[in-house]
């Protein structure tokens, strides 16, 4: 059963936007009854001076002044916006780059789950940027990119694989938390297949055994279904997964999408998968990415 059990990290700026942010971690960090705590990333501001080394002490004044004024303006945030007082917060103030002070922070204090947010585009989209994209791909622990989002059903993918079955435990959970319906997608996704001759087409199965397997992923979803007492039910669609999924989310107008990664590895396209990748580049709603190693 899928359970956070370590502290809710919320990565956050000092601006307004920040403040749904904050709610959707406090709401999970209330939910799950763990502690929260606040993380800032600060830019680096003091250079590096070897040739005048009495000055590292002036720089390291100056850097704490500016943390604890950090720290003031981030408690009088958090007590605005959740009514917490600042002994049941952590606050965790990091320098350098963002993805890395954030992923620091999680390590340090054992996150059981990051919320990060994202910007605004030119067409008034919200978008995970660089710094959410790195922490979703190689946190240890789920993260979840929160966009603001209706009241909605939470929509969960799945492949049948132990990855998504991680995230159908999640977006169950979720489900439950929330006091939302849970509908499980599962999308046949037919490979392209490379011709010496053609080029690249779709690979077709043979006559007869097409509809033999969409039997067998409709009876695996139904079995997926009633194992997670899924309300909303379940959908199985024709089409690549990462559009399949939005699509659905769309259409069921989801507050909450479900997807499962994989454990890391060097390469940063296999740590994230390509499917959860799109899904939280371009998802109009919260997603939330279950991480199996």
């Amino acid at each position: 059963m899928f359970k956070i059990k370590g502290p809710i990290l919320v990565a956050m700026d000092l601006d307004d936007g920040s403040d749904d942010l904050l709610r959707q971690a406090d709401a999970l960090a209330r939910s799950y009854k763990v502690r929260l705590s606040v993380c800032h990333v600060l830019p680096e501001i003091f250079a590096v001076r070897p040739l005048f080394p009495q000055l590292h002490l002036d720089d390291a004044l100056k850097r704490s002044g500016l943390e604890a004024a950090v720290r003031d303006a981030l408690l009088e945030r958090i007590r605005a916006v959740t009514d917490r007082e600042s002994p049941q917060t952590g606050i965790e103030v990091e320098q350098g780059t963002v993805h890395a002070g954030i992923l620091r922070a999680a390590g340090r204090i054992g996150a059981g789950a990051v919320v990060v947010g994202g910007k605004v585009d030119d067409r008034g989209l919200h978008i995970p940027g660089d710094a959410a994209e790195h922490v979703v791909r190689y946190a240890h622990c789920p993260v979840l990119v929160a966009r603001p989002s209706p009241a909605g059903k939470v929509l969960a993918a799945t492949d049948f694989s132990d990855p998504a079955l991680s995230a159908v435990e999640a977006g169950a959970a979720e489900a439950r938390r929330r006091k939302a319906d849970l509908t499980i997608i599962h999308a046949i996704d037919l490979l392209p297949v490379m011709s010496p001759y053609y080029g690249e087409f779709l690979g077709m199965p043979p006559m007869g055994l097409g509809e033999q397997m969409r039997s067998l992923w409709q009876t695996r979803l139904d079995e997926c279904v009633h194992r997670f007492k899924a309300k909303g039910g379940g959908l199985l669609r024709n089409g690549p997964a990462a559009s399949t999924i939005l699509s659905a989310a769309s259409e069921l107008q989801a507050e909450l999408l479900v997807v499962g990664t994989h454990g890391r590895t060097g390469l940063s396209r296999i740590a994230l998968g390509s499917v959860a990748e799109a899904v939280v580049r371009a998802a109009s709603c919260s997603v939330l990415t279950v991480r199996f190693v």
